[in-house]
């Protein structure tokens, strides 16, 4: 007899395998890929042996592939430059993200002149009053203004 059952991942319907009563994922590539998955988070998570034993084999490799990520720098230069930029604009949200929270160089607001906040971030800024080197303050005299 054979029973239809609706696949956990891709929600369709497949015929359960008589051999496998407790089967709830289709044969496809891709859930069975996410089925491995979840079960070797959940027994990361559950299990401290099994998570041992994955980090010693991570280290293993390394251990015994010590040149390995010198070698794929080396042959992945366009792949590396993409990261490093990436990577700075990573940076720059953590610095911003800290700079929000923050009130200590510049009291922007107490200044006499107007003051327009400029660059990349400036938004997230303009409510706070400390200006970084990618900001820049531009400050016009109002007081001394000519007579046009």
């Amino acid at each position: 007899m054979s029973v239809k059952i609706i696949c956990r991942y891709c929600k369709k319907q497949f015929i359960q395998s008589r051999y496998h009563p407790k089967q709830e994922v289709c044969t496809s590539e891709g859930c069975q890929r996410k089925r491995k998955r979840d079960y070797h988070r959940k027994k990361i998570a559950d299990d401290p042996d099994y998570r041992e034993t994955c980090a010693n084999s991570r280290k293993n490799w390394r251990d015994n592939n010590p040149d390995y990520q010198r070698q794929y720098r080396r042959n992945h230069q366009s792949s590396c430059d993409r990261n490093r930029h990436k990577q700075k604009g990573r940076n720059s949200k953590r610095r911003l993200a800290v700079i929000v929270k923050n009130n200590l160089a510049i009291d922007v607001t107490r200044l006499f002149r107007e003051v327009w906040m400029t660059g990349p971030g400036a938004r997230e800024i303009e409510k706070n009053s400390l200006a970084i080197s990618q900001v820049m303050l531009i400050q016009v005299d109002t007081v001394n203004k000519p007579a046009v």
